[in-house]
């Protein structure tokens, strides 16, 4: 299994909750597949991931129990998740951590660059333009956009400088047009109040995935993908689960 190569036919036709996805699996028994798959599916696919490579650092190999244990999940739920995308591992024997990751990386689109944009450098967007190391690998900040005059045109500690968010649309020609680079992935980290006339602008200049980390629920047509990182409601549903644990003293 070590080596099998992967060739997406289809490309991601994103939806509000679940999209679809053709792959073929080129080598051992890998074929095409086209599915509806879970927004949790992927969850869980970028949890392998993580633990996957945190295992190659002592083992060669893991089995669906062994990964279900770490995932606090069960072996069948392992197992299911990822024969959704092909038959990767060995009967009794478990899955090879260098080809599943290989794999996994290959499905999450993280093999290769991925260019995005920043708009937004308040405080969350400038946390986010100087620690790039919390993007993960496949993923490169190349803009830089705000509406505050007192920004624009200073540099970022990535050595970007801050563009007036105004000019989103002709960046985004000009990188395809001159670079033949492609940014269709949008980071936005604008004030609540903001959130919506923003994310409607980025998606008239051809942005169609985003990631919103204002508290704002945005309502943008069912093709563009929006994936919310509200940290308060994070840290309410945290919350729930503290003082709703046995351990909890009343």
């Amino acid at each position: 299994m070590r080596g099998a190569q992967i060739a997406f036919t289809n490309t991601y036709i994103i939806g509000n909750e679940k999209s679809r996805l053709g792959i073929t699996f080129i080598g051992g028994n890998m074929k095409l597949k086209k599915m509806e798959i879970s927004e949790r599916v992927v969850q869980r696919l970028t949890e392998y991931l993580s633990i996957l490579k945190e295992a190659r650092k002592r083992d060669d190999e893991i089995n669906s129990i062994e990964l279900a244990k770490i995932m606090n999940t069960t072996s069948a739920q392992v197992r299911k998740d990822l024969s959704t995308f092909g038959e990767f591992g060995v009967r009794g024997k478990g899955y090879d951590i260098d080809n599943l990751i290989e794999i996994i990386t290959k499905i999450l689109g993280i093999d290769k660059i991925n260019n995005i944009i920043i708009v937004g450098h308040g405080k969350m967007g400038e946390m986010l333009s100087s620690n790039v190391e919390v993007l993960g690998e496949g993923f490169k900040i190349v803009g830089i956009f705000d509406k505050d005059e007192n920004k624009i045109g200073k540099i970022a500690e990535n050595d970007l400088v801050i563009q007036d968010v105004r000019n989103v649309e002709e960046f985004v020609k000009n990188m395809k047009n001159e670079f033949n680079i492609k940014i269709d992935t949008a980071i936005l980290a604008v004030i609540k109040e903001q959130a919506q006339f923003a994310a409607e602008e980025l998606v008239k200049n051809g942005i169609c995935a985003i990631l919103n980390m204002t508290t704002y629920k945005l309502e943008l047509n069912e093709n563009i993908k929006v994936v919310d990182m509200d940290i308060s409601a994070k840290l309410q549903e945290l919350n729930f689960w503290r003082i709703n644990s046995p351990n909890e003293k009343i």
